[in-house]
């Protein structure tokens, strides 16, 4: 297994927080409503795997 240098991990941690924020921010311009609170989210997080699955 090769040795990681700090750059290249920067690198992987930058490209995983882009997606991150680019999967977040679409989830939240589809489906603004499941943002509305935290209650509400997490009771529609169940309905959202039921309807995925």
């Amino acid at each position: 297994m090769p040795h990681l240098s700090p750059m290249s991990w920067l690198s992987s941690i930058a490209v995983f927080w882009v997606t991150l924020s680019l999967f977040a921010s679409t989830l939240w311009w589809t489906n603004p409503h499941l943002f509305n609170s935290e209650a509400n989210y997490i009771k529609s997080a169940p309905e959202m795997l039921w309807s995925w699955s």
